[in-house]
């Protein structure tokens, strides 16, 4: 189809980052609202999820997102497309290379997967980055098979809650690590077959005595610390696929032991793959993971919801060592602006 108009205002409201690393490093500003190009289509953000690369660039540690406004994921409407497929009013989850922290966000419209009817928006914004990644990081770069035994790191983290139900669905023996009795208890219930306290229980001398011939596949969040660690417990022909780096990025790798167990790391970021890509998995999580959520056999955890005004204290409940699942922060004027939107 040919664009469609914008809404009539000429600026939004957005969280742009001004002072990264300083004490506040977001300012509520009024900018001009983005135009969608060719491919692409203009978003009235309903709910966005929160990141951790957002909190990095945020403290001054990753650079700053073009245009200076953070946020990789978000659902709401379309209300503006460059692209076929799409037509004002539909309400979409997209993931966008940054800008989300706003009530208007251009996406590529082979980056938006369209949200069914009952599924909530603020499940839908926390839905798709960490299914994609979950998805992308288990079945394609781990080659995850029924019957085979995977160690999930962070189990009850945003990631880490998806990719055991979703290990669990492919068959899997899923084991999870996690901290304190509430984030256990939540690993079980999402299907965990075992789950170890990394706050009380030496993770990797449990996990000799679970499996004492090693597991298939490792997910791991933490990056640099435990590499050495990782490797050990893997099976003969196992993998280790990293998906963060909480402990750093710089590690030594011992090549003789990979050698000796015929084992093999790798690693991705869904934020560094092109939007060839990017596109082929949302359309896989289309197909294979969101049916699913809509039949209620698996679900984003969300730990908590906040307004847009309070973006700063969303972040702070990101970074809480006890947050469990995805932050999602809610725009309150979302329905009469869409409303609005699509009477012009």
């Amino acid at each position: 189809m040919s664009a469609t108009a914008p809404p009539s205002a000429s600026t939004m409201l957005a969280a742009v980052l001004r002072d990264p690393g300083g004490p506040e490093p977001l300012r509520l500003e009024r900018v001009p609202i983005p135009q969608p190009g060719p491919g692409e289509v203009l978003v009235a953000v309903g709910a966005l999820g929160l990141n951790n690369a957002e909190i990095l660039q945020c403290r001054g540690m990753m650079p700053a997102p073009p245009g200076g406004i953070p946020g990789l994921e978000c659902a709401g409407t379309v209300v503006g497309a460059g692209a076929t497929g799409w037509r004002r009013g539909d309400r979409v989850a997209a993931l966008t290379r940054a800008g989300a922290y706003a009530e208007y966000v251009v996406a590529p419209a082979g980056a938006c997967m369209k949200i069914p009817d009952g599924v909530e928006i603020r499940t839908a914004a926390a839905l798709l980055e960490a299914a994609a990644t979950a998805w992308w990081n288990l079945v394609h770069r781990g080659r995850l098979q029924p019957g085979e035994r995977v160690l999930i790191h962070g189990a009850a983290g945003g990631v880490g809650s998806l990719a055991v139900q979703l290990a669990r669905a492919l068959g899997a023996t899923v084991i999870g690590t996690a901290r304190g009795p509430v984030k256990t208890a939540l690993c079980r219930q999402l299907g965990c077959h075992h789950v170890i306290d990394y706050g009380s229980t030496d993770v990797y001398a449990a996990l000799r005595e679970l499996v004492p011939g090693g597991v298939d596949l490792i997910l791991d969040n933490q990056g640099a610390g435990p590499v050495a660690a990782n490797i050990a417990a893997l099976a003969p022909l196992g993998r280790l696929v990293i998906v963060g780096v909480a402990s750093g990025t710089d590690a030594a790798v011992d090549l003789g032991a990979l050698m000796a167990g015929a084992v093999e790391i790798s690693s991705s970021s869904l934020g560094r793959l092109d939007d060839e890509m990017r596109t082929a998995i949302c359309r896989e999580i289309e197909t294979e993971v969101l049916p699913e959520v809509v039949a209620g056999r698996l679900r984003p955890v969300l730990d908590g919801s906040f307004v847009f005004d309070e973006i700063a204290a969303a972040q702070r409940r990101f970074a809480d060592p006890d947050r469990v699942g995805k932050v999602v922060v809610t725009l309150p004027g979302y329905i009469s602006k869409i409303d609005a939107a699509q009477q012009n």
